[in-house]
This record gives structure tokens, sequence and C-alpha cells, in this order.
């Protein structure tokens, strides 16, 4: 793939710089799932980035198992959601049983797949950081750094000065205007900030043991809620397989991981068949959040910001969507098209979600490892009785339970008053569209990294096209008109300059879209919608969003005509 220009780096005027000083933009400490997505981010947009790892390489040893649809989407957005369904089981669910051997009393088995991708999706972490570390080779803005130790760095308001030490012991000294700690739970960057981890008392241990050539055709996560030792089968790509076993307090976690002790974990699965172990580890399970994600110019990411219990299968994807966040605002912020405020939004947006990922994992695994008979008896009447409810079936069945993606404040313009307003701060549906191309394009396809305007019916081309605002150019925003499912397209001379245009091919998209009516969609890099207005709107929504932006930012001063005072994620009535 073709290379990207690179942005030079713009900052650090300190005088302490040395000739032997390497310089960045983007430092990111971490080369685990979410520093190298944010890597893959970055250079998409062309930013100078250096990601260093104290490991000589990515992982070799399994650890997480699951990615949802939304980190599929932001592997979509780095170009690489192609190569890493090729290691991926898709659309799997989960089956709850009594014991090994018992009664299924209740499934979840997922079909949505409202942003693209299926919702639950089983993986290998050391495939899955392979494919992330050799997409940053498209680009030649970033480099990476295996082996190298941070030791330590200063925080100069302006920018950061770290000192690793390589390999050969020699020192390396890198200054950057942004340090991102993705160091994982004992992260070292947040040690060195001296930022607590805080939250639930949550603590459990489980011995997790990872197979290779796996005999077993069912593909279906099973989840045995015997209280008297709950255990947890997730099947993997390449014909992995995964067990996860409770161990007690009373238990000692070097004899549960002998041998002999193992064999007979395995035996209700196995029986006397050779079972080919490639990992066994005890891990304790806690859920914690930082206190902060942010000290000036050194922001947390990933485990180092929260960690998630993983019955959810939601810690390594919540990474995942700490990258896409910062990541397209990096960008913007060092390319000069939002200010510095701009990334005060992150942990406003991330923290929230964050943690009710990490409750969700915390609720699910009461139902996973219940603590008494009568607890788990009272949860398999539950489920029998939810199946006779198709509502309650359902919510279950299709996962409505995981916390929607959803920001109450942050780079927003709220009009509460509008019939859309639901939709601000929620993640756009991403649909299959007819472009007339011959092929059914991806909604994010069309609209590339940056924002866009989306609007539907068949007057959008016309709505869009007569926008006028200059905000819409600095943000180089994209224009798609949506048109409703079977309606003819126009032809390449009809069409509006800049514009895309693209009916809908599916019935519950074109359900979902029509409910916009004559509003007009903003959506951020992140496929977040960041606000509606109609046409008529126009002036003051852009006067609003660009002062939630930072009314200082270099591309956007003078772009609204009609100025007004709005504070990021605050309410403007419509006209």
């Amino acid at each position: 793939m073709a290379s990207l220009r690179c942005i030079e780096p713009t900052h650090l005027k300190e005088s302490i710089m040395h000739k032997d000083m390497q310089t960045t933009d983007v430092l990111i400490v971490g080369a685990g799932p979410t520093g190298l997505t944010l890597a893959n981010i970055l250079g998409k947009h062309g930013i100078k980035t250096t990601i260093v790892d104290r490991k000589l390489s990515t992982v070799a040893e399994p650890r997480a198992v699951s990615i949802d649809d939304e980190s599929l989407r932001t592997m979509q957005y780095i170009s690489l959601d192609q190569e890493v369904l090729r290691d991926v089981v898709t659309g799997y669910g989960v089956h709850y049983f009594t014991h090994p051997g018992g009664r299924c009393f209740g499934k979840v088995e997922p079909t949505l797949s409202e942003y693209g991708f299926p919702r639950r999706n089983a993986f290998r972490q050391p495939i899955f950081e392979a494919t992330l570390n050799q997409g940053l080779q498209r680009f030649s803005c970033v480099s990476r750094r295996f082996g190298h130790t941070l030791q330590s760095f200063t925080n100069t308001g302006t920018g950061v000065i770290a000192n690793f030490l390589a390999p050969d012991d020699s020192k390396v000294c890198i200054s950057a205007r942004y340090l991102i700690g993705c160091d994982g739970g004992r992260s070292n960057v947040r040690e060195i900030l001296n930022i607590a981890l805080k939250g639930s008392t949550f603590k459990s241990r489980w011995l997790v043991i990872d197979t290779e050539n796996d005999d077993d055709s069912f593909w279906q996560t099973r989840v045995y809620c015997d209280a008297t030792r709950p255990i947890v089968e997730v099947p993997g790509p390449h014909r992995t397989r995964r067990f996860e076993i409770l161990i007690h307090p009373d238990e000692d976690a070097e004899q549960m991981m002998q041998p002999q002790q193992i064999e007979k974990f395995l035996r209700p699965f196995r029986g006397d068949k050779a079972t080919l172990i490639v990992r066994k580890v005890v891990y304790t399970f806690h859920a914690r959040m930082a206190e902060r994600w942010r000290v000036k110019n050194v922001f947390l990411a990933g485990d180092a910001a929260h960690l998630t219990p993983p019955y959810a299968g939601q810690g390594m994807n919540s990474g995942v969507r700490d990258a896409h966040n910062l990541g397209w605002k990096l960008a913007y912020v060092i390319k000069g098209i939002l200010p510095e405020t701009a990334l005060d939004s992150y942990e406003t947006e991330r923290r929230e979600h964050a943690w009710s990922l990490i409750k969700l994992a915390l609720y699910m695994g009461e139902v996973m490892a219940p603590r008494t008979r009568l607890h788990a008896w009272l949860i398999q009447y539950f489920f029998r009785l939810a199946a006779y409810v198709p509502p309650v079936r359902d919510y279950f069945l299709q996962m409505r339970f995981k916390p929607k993606p959803r920001y109450q404040q942050g780079l927003l313009v709220n009009t509460k008053t509008s019939p859309q307003a639901a939709l601000v701060g929620t993640m756009l549906p991403q649909p299959l569209m007819n472009t007339g191309n011959g092929v059914l394009e991806r909604f994010d396809d069309i609209v590339g990294t940056g924002f866009s305007l989306v609007a539907y019916g068949a007057d959008a081309s016309e709505r869009l096209a007569g926008l006028s605002e200059d905000l819409w150019n600095d943000l180089k925003v994209t224009r798609v008109a949506m048109l409703p499912i079977g309606t003819a397209l126009p032809s390449q001379q009809e069409r509006p300059p800049g514009l895309s245009v693209g009916a809908i091919n599916d019935v519950d998209s074109n359900a979902r879209f029509s409910q916009l009516g004559e509003y007009i969609v903003l959506v951020r890099p992140d496929r977040y919608v960041a606000g509606t207005f109609r046409g008529q709107e126009e002036q003051l929504f852009a006067a609003a969003f660009a002062t939630t932006l930072g009314a200082s930012a270099p591309l956007l001063s003078g772009s609204s005509k009609s100025p007004i005072t709005v504070q990021q994620g605050t309410e403007v009535q419509p006209i």
C-alpha cells in the first residue's frame, strides 16, 4: 500500500533538547491492541508517531478472545477489517448450562449487525496484534521500537521528554508533543504520574487454559453456571479453545495448575483424549478505573485507564474504543484543525461508557459464577420464564443488555426539543448502500476517515447541496445523500459536485433512517452523531458546533456568521 506523507512535528521548543534526541508528534507506550490500533489511526491521518514496547515483539500467548462489532468497525476505519476477519469466528453466541453435561437453560445468540458487523466474534490476540503491527508498515510516518523500557519522562506542558532503555542497554531519548500510556493494567506511565486505580472491590481468581488442535465442532461459548465450580468454555479460530475455571479462595493457585489437576478439570469435556495445552495461567480479575486519564500532555488508554472483568468480553474492546476516540482528535489537533481544548472531551466521553461496561461485566459475573446453589437455581428459573416472554427473551437473545455507545457530553450539540435528539452522542448505524457502481458499499467506506453530513429522502441531495457554512469546508466534511430503498439513482452528471449519493439496501436500515425526516446529521470521524439540524437551522447549528470545538481553532475562526456562546455538550434551541 502507498505510504502517507508525514506531518512534521511542530512542538518542543524546549532548550533541553539536544542533537541525539529523537522527535515525534505522538509517542505511544505499549504495543498491545489499544496502542497498535491508535498507531494505525494516527498513521492513517499521516501523523508522525512512535510506538514503543518493552517486549521484543507483539504477544505470542493467547489473551483476549472476543472482539465485538464496534471494534471491527474501528478495524474498518484503519482499512484492516478484512485482514482481521480472516482469523475471526464471526457471530458466535453463549449457551448457559446447569453444569458440565447438564441441561442448557438459556441462550444468547445475537443476529443483529447494525454497525456493519456481528455483535460477538471470537479471535486470538496474538494473531490480531500481529495483523495490527503489520498494518503499521503502510505508514512511513510511524516507527516502532520493541524491547525498549520506559525509565522516566518529563511532562513540560507543551510536550513530553521520555527516556528509554534499549535492548543493548543504551539510553534512548524521545521528544513528543503527546505521550499516550497504553501499557496495560500495571502501567508504568500511570505509576510515574502517581494516578491511583479506584473502583469496585470485586476480585476473583480463574485458571485459564488455552488449547490447540481442538476437535469439538460446537462453535458457541458454553457457560457452566455451577455454584460448586463455574466454568466457561470459549471456542476460537483455527481449532483453538479456551477453558476458564474458577479457583476458590481456599485453593492454592500453583496446585490448581498441576498436570493431574488440569486433566481432572478437562475430563468432563475431553474425556481421555489427548489435549494440546499451549498456555495455563491463573488470573485475578479486577474492576478498576484510573482517577484521571490525562495530566497535561500525557493520556492513559486501555487497561492503563480501566480494568474490566472478562465476563462480558469487553476489556480489550473498551481499549479499542479509547484509541478511536482519542486518535482522530489527536490528528485533528496536530493538523491545526481543532484546538488543544478538544482533547479534554476524551475522558469526558469515554469514562462513563467504560464504567458502564465494567458494571455489565460484574452483573454477568453474577450469572456465570453464582455464589450459592440457590443463586444458581434462581438464575436458571429466570431464564426459563424469560423464554416465554418475547420482549424479555429477545432482550437477552440479541444482547440488548449491552450498554449502547452513548455520549452525554463532549464534542456534541444537544437539541433536546428535536425529535432526533436521541441520536446525538450515539454511534450511527452502518447501512449497505447502492451507489451505482455495481457493488454495494458500506457507509463508512463512502465517508472515509473524516466528518460527514448525512441526509435521507428523495430530496436529500438538494438539501445537502444547499448548505453553505464555511465550517463544513474547514472540517473537510463529506456529504452523503441517502435515498430510500429501491430509489433509482441519478446519473453522475445529475449529481451535485462533491456529494456522494446512494440508495439504502435493506428494509431495516431504510426504516431507521427514514425517521430522520428533514433533519441533517453531522457525523464525527469516530461515527458518533455530533448533532442534528434542519436546513433553516444551519447557521445557528454551525455556530454552536464551532464554539463547542473551540473558538480559537485556526481553521474555525470566522466560520460562523452568528457566533454564540455554547459550552461542550450543552443545548442549542432550533429555530
